[in-house]
């Protein structure tokens, strides 16, 4: 089996019947049941990893992990990262101390679990496994084996009954915040979800969030109580941020410093331009008389890098670690520069949330810059609100399309997002373009030096476009 022939066997488990968490989540245990019967059959490499780190929650669980997982890199850990969905390749999913699992060994696994799940059909009192329940135990399989000493793992949607909840003890769970995405399968409101997410607290290990509702707090505080576990939460945090130069390369000048009392993300710029031996549009504060640089830009990345100072100390990670991995993590889709004149960003924003953090930080580093919009969105988001966001930018142009990659949720029609779109942007130059990469291309050519293009709507459509953005 060849890494083609296996990537297509995973996809193909989309196609089989069987009981579907992201059709029927009505707190049903069965999706664990099944995926812990296959583990038992390949040996329970679940049992074999010494620690976990659990991260759930609406926004940046991505960027959490990342941030960890340098981080435990940084104090001489052998750590594993799980996530997904995948930027642009599936091996792409699991890494060791920030190498993906090469294609060769992504086939080698693939085969021997096929083998494996031929044994499971003939035995098992479930249905077929999902797409996410086979890659979980690929992942597990693929770190035990390599006797990783840390796994630090995302939820795919939800928690308690998350395929990533099949892990058998955890040191340290994250929700990093509770909002409406997954509405409908996970919960109907915040507090629905909250529940769900609150599931990935088990005895022994120790809470951490960066949430703030009151009422949200009190549901995963409630779970707490009856798992024994202790929350430390981040309220407000006061951080300085330190702003170098400005975010346009070649028009450097000094900026002052801002102090921020209150920790609310839309209060002050973030330092989003160059600063001296890093990358030109970064992130530079000082929290509790230390300071950290993170390569993504946006102030909502340092709430999550907050959180992750806060989980480190916890672990007892000495600063010098911790600020070398916060400064060496990188993580794609979360807008994520690929050129800089023209500037051109991908990013991932699939829930008004995100979406949220994304205009704002665009609209800190836009200074009047002419701005385009390549668009595209999966069909069970709230498209209606994020459209009304992203209006909010006044683009000279907007390109609506659709992701056309493989194994990727069912797409908005550009037709149906174009006549969203010129609701709110009446004025806007408005374009159709079902293939993805040609509306890139096109894209691509008619944009000036000083133009912004923002590629956002969903991981799987920008994702698709990472390989020809780096051509470009």
């Amino acid at each position: 089996m060849n890494f083609k022939e296996a990537e297509q066997f995973l996809l193909d488990f989309a196609k089989l019947p069987r009981k579907e968490y992201l059709t029927d989540s009505n707190h049903c245990d069965w999706y664990l049941k099944r995926l812990q019967f296959f583990l038992d059959l390949i040996g329970n490499p679940e049992r074999k990893i010494p620690h976990y780190i659990h991260i759930t929650g609406t926004s940046g669980k991505g960027s959490v992990a990342t941030y960890l997982q340098s981080i435990l890199v940084a104090s001489g850990k052998r750590v594993g990262l799980s996530t997904s969905p995948h930027p642009t390749y599936i091996t792409e999913r699991w890494k060791i101390n920030n190498r993906e699992i090469s294609r060769a060994e992504f086939a080698f696994l693939v085969n021997w679990l096929k083998n494996k799940y031929k044994i499971y059909t003939k035995k098992t009192p479930y249905d077929n496994l999902s797409l996410f329940e086979f890659t979980e135990a690929l992942g597990l399989k693929y770190f035990a084996d390599k006797k990783v000493e840390w796994l630090v793992t995302e939820v795919g949607a939800g928690g308690r009954y998350d395929s990533s909840n099949i892990i058998p003890h955890k040191d340290i769970a994250v929700i990093t915040n509770i909002g409406l995405d997954h509405v409908g399968i996970i919960g109907n409101n915040k507090s629905e979800i909250a529940y769900e997410k609150s599931g990935i607290i088990k005895t022994g290990c120790k809470v951490f969030t960066a949430e703030t509702d009151p009422k949200i707090l009190k549901i995963i505080k409630k779970e707490c109580k009856l798992t024994n576990t202790k929350l430390f939460t981040i309220n407000k945090p006061r951080y300085q941020i330190l702003r170098h130069s400005p975010v346009i390369p070649n028009e450097c000048e000094e900026s002052p410093s801002q102090s921020v009392a209150n920790g609310d993300p839309s209060s002050a710029r973030a330092s989003l331009g160059m600063t001296n031996g890093v990358d030109e549009y970064s992130t530079t504060f000082k929290y509790k008389n230390q300071t950290y640089t993170l390569t993504a830009p946006g102030e909502h990345q340092i709430i999550n890098a907050i959180l992750c100072i806060k989980i480190a100390r916890a672990l007892k990670i000495k600063d010098s670690a911790i600020k070398k991995g916060l400064a060496n993590a990188k993580q794609p889709l979360r807008f994520e520069i690929v050129h800089k004149n023209p500037l051109i960003i991908l990013d991932g924003a699939h829930n008004p949330d995100k979406m949220k953090t994304t205009v704002a930080t665009l609209k800190q580093l836009r200074q009047n810059r002419p701005l385009h919009l390549l668009v595209g969105f999966s069909a069970d988001k709230n498209i209606k609100q994020m459209v009304k966001q992203l209006s909010t930018l006044k683009p000279i142009s907007i390109t609506c399309s659709q992701t056309t990659a493989p194994g990727a949720r069912p797409a908005i029609s550009p037709n149906e997002l174009t006549k969203l779109f010129k609701i709110d942007c009446p004025k806007t130059k408005i374009k159709t373009s079902p293939n993805p990469i040609q509306a890139y291309k096109t894209i691509h050519k008619t944009l000036n030096t000083g133009d912004i293009l923002l590629v956002t709507g969903s991981i799987y459509f920008s994702g698709q476009l990472r390989p020809i953005s780096a051509q470009n």
